[in-house]
């Protein structure tokens, strides 16, 4: 029998200030993020204070390219009507990979202005980014965003509130519930395989996300009711596609130092 969620996308209204589990999920998320990704700065003794002023940038970047590329996929209509609507986080809308690249693209350049070394960062920040969207993911499957195809399966859920994002009345396919549990296990994943990674050299736990991460949504795509783009696949499976091909890119290249080593012992292998 199907899940029902009936459940208003508006907590609580204070006068114009609307409360919504989206934003409530959202904060959550950032919140625990920040924790592991300050953790792991730590234990690896990068720069704090430059790690404190770049989280503050990552996360407004984040958002920011979140919500653009989803205005620009998916809300094109709403943005020419209204150029303000792109402001508006809080009734829900992220794209995830516009959140992740523009995050990516935030960590270089600061670590280059900074001068802190850019591959620890980055497998710092690998961890902290799969708990951080397993929890958002949590808020989408709450407020409808994201939602499946229809199906028959019994563990479908059927969203009743006339406030949610999702079609009404209709047994879809949990696709949030599905991604907030790959992530979580990625999550697992990363942060109990870590030192075993951080052996291969800076940069492996970075590139272990990015194929994990884009693995997870290309085969979760094909449950999304989107529209294709390019051979039959969707944007968010092209992007994820040219992620994967980058992470795969970095783990090849530890591949190949090893193998180096193994051809040539007493030959100095250099770390990217």
């Amino acid at each position: 029998m199907p899940f029902t969620i009936d459940v208003n996308p508006v907590i609580a209204s204070f006068g114009g200030l609307a409360i919504r589990w989206y934003s409530l999920t959202l904060l959550a998320a950032a919140a625990v993020a920040i924790l592991v990704f300050t953790y792991e700065a730590r234990r690896k003794k990068l720069d704090g204070r430059a790690v404190s002023d770049g989280i503050w940038w990552v996360a407004i970047a984040a958002i920011v390219g979140g919500r653009l590329l989803y205005e620009l996929q998916d809300d094109l209509p709403m943005l020419g009507a209204d150029p303000l609507h792109v402001f508006m986080v809080w009734e829900g809308g992220l794209s995830f990979y516009g959140g992740l690249i523009a995050a990516i693209v935030t960590i270089a350049v600061f670590a280059r202005l900074r001068g802190v070394p850019l591959w620890p960062v980055l497998d710092a920040a690998a961890p902290a980014a799969a708990i951080g969207q397993a929890i958002g993911h949590v808020g989408c499957l709450i407020t409808g965003d994201s939602f499946g195809l229809p199906t028959t399966l019994p563990w479908a859920v059927v969203y009743r509130n006339s406030a949610a994002m999702a079609p009404l009345g209709v047994p879809l396919q949990p696709t949030q519930a599905y991604e907030a549990i790959a992530l979580g296990l990625l999550f697992a994943a990363l942060w109990l395989g870590r030192q075993r990674l951080a052996g291969l050299g800076a940069g492996a736990l970075a590139g272990t996300y990015l194929v994990g991460v884009a693995g997870i949504r290309f085969a979760l795509f094909f449950l999304r009711d989107e529209q294709a783009v390019f051979f039959g696949l969707k944007t968010a499976q092209v992007i994820g596609l040219g992620l994967a091909l980058g992470g795969a890119a970095i783990l090849a290249n530890f591949v190949r130092q090893r193998l180096a080593a193994s051809a040539f012992p007493t030959k100095e292998i250099a770390l990217p």
